[in-house]
């Protein structure tokens, strides 16, 4: 069943900003038909009356703003710009929410899932339910580090997904950071995105959120970075990372010195993939946001409103 969240944007997107519903219908990834009878399933829900209720008050021109300005497919945004001293495990949790239901409207059969780590995306899987299993596979994309909580990491995190949906995993059981050159270039000769599906073109849909550099980054608090590795960064202007590739503010790569030993899907790689999904928020990622939003490499931002706002002003 889908979602009244679901419909009442729809509802809102043709009642009052007059998108038709083919235009809809593709940025839902929905038949016209399916638009159709979402439309006459909001009526029948109550959800529209005389005027539509806002079952989670979307900031439709702000999102339409992003999606403008950044030239994305969607920006799906969490309004909390008047609520003050929001605690940050709720907006993991509204954010998790909106995540899970954009995977529960885009998911099918015979896909190919791949995604990064953290907190966020952890929500977001941790949130969703399906009605019923799919034939679908998830990738591992990046290694582990070791002092990350459990729960967290890439692996785990696939292996949750394809749990949660009745699919395939591919883990991937090596550290994020390897020894040396060599012995990344004879592990990754086997690369099971590359054994199973061919190459990253294949991948339908790839999850991630964005590392910031900060002394407040989970790499840099639990010693995936150490304190001269980190200062390298900063000197070098970077302001975030996607799985552990490195760029500014002005969305521009910037070679930090492991990439011969990280296991990790390169910015090339990252590229081919048909749907990038972005799920970040908050203070420390505005930077990150905004540097990445300028890589063009983005499809999907989801995010909160008090952080896009902060986005916009960097624009």
């Amino acid at each position: 069943m889908i979602d009244d969240r679901i419909i009442a944007r729809i509802a809102e997107l043709f009642y009052i900003h007059n998108i038709s519903q083919y235009e809809i219908a593709d940025k839902f990834n929905f038949s016209k038909a399916k638009v159709c009878r979402l439309i006459k399933e909001a009526k029948k829900r109550k959800i529209i009356e005389f005027q539509i209720k806002n079952v989670d008050k979307r900031p439709i021109e702000l999102e339409q703003k992003f999606e403008k300005i950044f030239k994305l497919k969607e920006a799906i945004i969490f309004y909390n710009s008047d609520i003050n001293n929001c605690e940050e495990e709720v907006i993991f949790r509204e954010i998790g929410k909106i995540g899970s239901d954009y995977i529960h409207r885009i998911i099918g059969n015979n896909l190919n899932f791949a995604l990064t780590w953290g907190k966020t995306l952890y929500y977001v899987i941790k949130n969703l339910k399906v009605d019923k299993k799919y034939n679908v596979n998830v990738f591992s994309t990046i290694g582990s580090v070791s002092l990350t909580e459990t729960s967290y990491q890439n692996v785990n995190l696939a292996q949750m997904l394809a749990e949660r949906v009745g699919g395939t995993c591919y883990p991937i059981y090596l550290p994020l950071i390897l020894e040396n050159s060599e012995l990344k270039e004879s592990l990754m000769q086997e690369n099971v995105i590359n054994k199973v599906i061919g190459d990253t073109s294949k991948i339908d849909y790839y999850f991630t959120s964005l590392g910031t550099i900060s002394k407040n980054s989970r790499m840099y608090t639990l010693g995936g970075f150490n304190l001269d590795f980190f200062n390298s960064l900063i000197s070098k202007k970077i302001v975030g990372e996607i799985g552990l590739n490195f760029y500014d503010i002005n969305g521009n790569f910037i070679k930090a010195g492991l990439e011969d030993r990280t296991v990790n899907l390169s910015v090339d790689e990252i590229r081919k993939i048909k749907n990038k999904i972005v799920i970040a928020f908050g203070d420390e990622k505005v930077d990150a946001i905004s540097g990445f939003l300028k890589t063009k490499i983005a499809d999907v931002l989801i995010t909160d409103s008090k952080t896009a706002e902060k986005v916009l002003e960097k624009a």
